[in-house]
């Protein structure tokens, strides 16, 4: 059964969107909370959570007695699954992506060579259920995004540290994030994403850290590549 999304959560969307999206500018005064339950036809317990919500996102300063403030986009909780989907939907931000890309680049072969050293039978059965979805459906974009995002959690979760597990959610939120930017549909492109899952599974299976590291490595470097070549291609569109 779907979670049903009430009045609230919509609400957080629509004003997290608004934020991100530029309407509200970053640094400056938000309405008064009066104002806003006014613009948004809602009561005052309301919006009360909602300005909660989205100030632990990091996108609302609300000081006691001094009003609501848009947070200034450098201090937006990039590690937060929304902030990074909304504020990658409405325009490209490239220094954004760049960062995002940066982040996995640190972290990811690390990850990939604590996995080959520590997964267990378990963690593998999850990392290859993911791998055969990801086989199983190169033309359904969202289940095969979806499923690679699985592989990645499950690799970091074999890591077994217990950080890196409690940044799993973090992690998934990043790469679902600059799915869009990276993601190219021809079969040339498909049957390679394929084969570097498939070869950093085998990395890990076999006990090799210094292929898994070196496999992680080489994905990323090559999510960069497509990510600047998407990025390029958009600026020439918009020219």
């Amino acid at each position: 059964m779907s979670k049903r999304i009430t009045k609230t959560d919509k609400l957080i969307q629509s004003f997290g969107r608004e934020i991100t999206h530029g309407i509200f500018a970053a640094g400056t005064a938000l309405p008064t909370e009066a104002e806003l339950c006014e613009k948004f036809a809602v009561s005052r317990n309301v919006m009360r959570e909602v300005i909660q919500v989205l100030s632990t996102k990091r996108l609302i300063d609300a000081p006691p007695y001094r009003g609501l403030l848009v947070m200034p986009r450098d201090q937006w909780n990039y590690l937060d699954a929304d902030v990074l989907e909304w504020a990658l939907e409405k325009d490209d931000d490239p220094l954004l992506i760049h960062s995002l890309i940066e982040v996995r680049s640190a972290i990811e072969p690390f990850i990939s060579r604590w996995a080959a050293e520590r997964a267990t039978a378990v963690d593998l059965v999850v990392m290859e259920e993911a791998l055969n979805q990801m086989k199983a459906n190169p033309d359904n974009r969202e289940v095969f995004m979806e499923a690679d995002i699985r592989f990645h959690r499950a690799v970091a979760l074999a890591s077994h540290n217990v950080v890196i597990q409690q940044l799993s959610d973090a992690i998934s939120a990043l790469q679902r994030a600059i799915f869009d930017h990276t993601y190219l549909d021809d079969v040339k492109h498909m049957v390679l994403t394929i084969k570097e899952h498939s070869d950093l599974f085998d990395a890990i299976r076999l006990k090799n850290p210094i292929e898994a590291e070196a496999q992680a490595t080489g994905m990323i470097e090559r999510t960069a590549s497509r990510a600047k070549t998407k990025l390029v291609l958009q600026e020439q569109e918009n020219n």
